[in-house]
């Protein structure tokens, strides 16, 4: 890493070639041709290196590599943002700000707004198909003791049974297990106290209507499984976890994953950036292979075939990441935070 990404220059001939494999779009009207501004590397113009101009005469626009991504406008290095990625990509639950910035050598805040631009482009919008699991659970700790306010909950009417944050999972389960399959995209939303509303809300720009949906006995998940092609329960009232082929266990693993990178690495999470860190780690989730099969034994003795995961390289990983930054805009807000300008790609 240290070596690939030593130069300025080099860092940025690879972004390109990350950005633009089928060569040069332009950001603003998606127009495939345009030619490049003679820098000050030509002594020509006092034009920064790796700017271009679009050629359509109806847009003209200049840009660069970075233009209408997450890292539009940066006055960091590019050689940062590369180092920053790969450390990401290369770590087993991530890294807090604080970590990012010793390893960096910028500051905290730096660090942290470095952090959610590069959740931001691993973002991903395709819809989960095939075979989908879902499951919920709860974020955050025991809330404090109020003597002088009553516990939540309780059966009251009107109140909330916690007052934690509810985070709806889903994973796609891989379509096989030949050695060299990819393993499916995985998501989380923070939903509203898992009302069949807010569950609807989350799932229907998530998961495909042709999915094969996978819940336990939730009352929310069974109205919300009639709008899809099949959908499958277990009771876990029951003690019943697996039927066959019908089991939530991917989703409870990946929700698991998810409790544990809160608690070892970040410690506290807010709503509003949930979703921000949701997609880091479902994009973690997701890079794996299929590398084979093997037969372990149960605590009870029982023999039961396991599959065997390969985490895929971070260099492999850097192109699938930068290769749907375009369109993707984050900006710091004006008290210190960030908003989010455009969270779809606009050119594929």
């Amino acid at each position: 890493m240290v070596a690939a990404f030593s130069d300025e220059d080099h860092c940025r001939r690879l972004l390109e070639g990350m950005v633009w494999p089928d060569g040069r779009v332009c950001s603003a009207c998606g127009y495939k041709r345009s030619i490049a501004i003679a820098g000050r590397d030509m002594g020509k113009r006092r034009a920064r290196p790796g700017l271009y101009q679009c050629s359509s005469g109806d847009c003209r626009f200049q840009f660069t590599v970075t233009t209408h991504t997450p890292l539009h406008s940066t006055k960091l290095p590019l050689r940062t943002w590369l180092k920053a990625m790969w450390l990401l990509l290369q770590s087993d639950k991530g890294l807090s700000s604080v970590r990012l910035a010793e390893t960096l050598g910028v500051s905290q805040p730096t660090a942290w707004r470095i952090g959610h631009a590069l959740r931001l482009m691993v973002a991903r919008e395709n819809m989960l198909a095939g075979t989908v699991e879902i499951d919920h659970f709860h974020l955050d700790g025991r809330p404090r003791k109020r003597p002088d306010e009553p516990p939540p909950g309780r059966g009251r009417k009107g109140q909330a049974n916690t007052e934690k944050t509810t985070v709806l999972g889903m994973v796609q389960r891989p379509a096989d297990r030949v050695p060299g399959t990819l393993a499916g995209d995985a998501r989380a939303a923070v939903v509203t106290g898992l009302s069949l509303r807010a569950a609807e809300r989350a799932i229907e720009t998530q998961v495909s209507p042709e999915a094969r949906l996978m819940s336990d006995e939730a009352k929310a998940f069974m109205a919300i499984g009639e709008g899809f092609t099949d959908h499958e329960t277990v009771n876990h009232s029951s003690r019943e976890y697996v039927r066959d082929a019908v089991h939530v266990n991917s989703v409870e693993g990946f929700n698991s994953r998810i409790r544990r990178t809160i608690a070892g690495v970040f410690h506290h999470i807010s709503p509003q950036h949930a979703d921000l860190y949701f997609h880091e780690m479902g994009f973690r989730w997701s890079q794996r292979i299929v590398t084979g099969q093997a037969v372990r034994k149960t605590r009870r003795g029982r023999q039961v075939v396991r599959t065997l995961w390969s985490r895929v390289s971070p260099a492999l990983q850097l192109m699938q990441v930068f290769r749907f930054a375009t369109g993707r805009q984050m900006r710091r807000s004006p008290d210190g935070g960030i908003t989010i300008k455009s969270a779809v790609a606009v050119f594929g």
